[in-house]
C-alpha cells in the first residue's frame, strides 16, 4: 500500500467483508478467503487484519494472524451458540451471544449453561427483547478493562 488513504480504504473493505460474511454464512473468513474475495494480496489483507486488531475491531489468533473474534462473532465454537433464522453462530460470551441477535435484527435462541453450577439454560430473544428471562448475568471484569485481555474477559 502506498498511502495512508489506501490503507484506510482497504481496511474499510476488509471490515465490511468480515462482518458481511459472518452475518450471511455464520463463520468468519480467513486471510486467504478475504484476499480472494477482494482481489488483494494475502499480505495486504494480513496487514489490514492487524490494523483492525490494533483498533479493537478484530481479535486475532496468536501466531496465524487469522481472526479469532469479530465481536460479537467467534470464529471458534464457544459455550454460547446462537440459533438465528436458519443459521448458527457462536458468541464470545453471553453478552456477545445476545449481540448476535441484535446485530442480525433476528429472533434467536441461545443454549448455554450456568458457569457456576452447569445447569442448562435456554435464552430466547424475540422482537429485540429477552423472553421469560430468569437469573443474572455476571461480568467478572469491569467493562473499562475488557480489552486488557479480551479473550479472558
Amino acid at each position: 500500500m502506498d498511502t495512508e488513504q489506501e490503507k484506510i480504504h482497504l481496511d474499510q473493505r476488509v471490515r465490511f467483508h468480515v462482518y458481511d460474511t459472518a452475518m450471511r454464512e455464520g463463520s468468519l473468513p480467513t486471510i486467504a478467503e478475504t484476499a480472494s474475495s477482494l482481489s488483494q494480496p494475502s499480505e495486504e489483507v494480513r496487514a489490514s487484519f492487524q490494523r483492525l486488531a490494533d483498533g479493537h475491531i478484530l481479535v486475532l489468533q496468536k501466531g496465524s494472524g487469522e481472526i479469532l473474534m469479530a465481536n460479537p462473532f467467534s470464529a471458534v465454537p464457544t459455550p454460547f451458540p446462537v440459533q438465528a433464522g436458519k443459521r448458527s453462530y457462536y458468541g464470545n460470551c453471553i453478552w456477545d451471544a445476545m449481540g448476535v441477535s441484535a446485530m442480525l435484527k433476528q429472533d434467536a435462541t441461545i443454549e448455554t449453561s450456568c458457569a457456576c453450577c452447569g445447569t442448562a439454560m435456554k435464552i430466547k430473544i424475540a422482537s429485540g427483547a429477552l423472553q421469560d428471562a430468569h437469573g443474572i448475568t455476571h461480568f467478572a471484569v469491569q467493562a473499562a478493562h475488557w480489552w486488557d485481555n479480551v479473550v479472558f474477559t
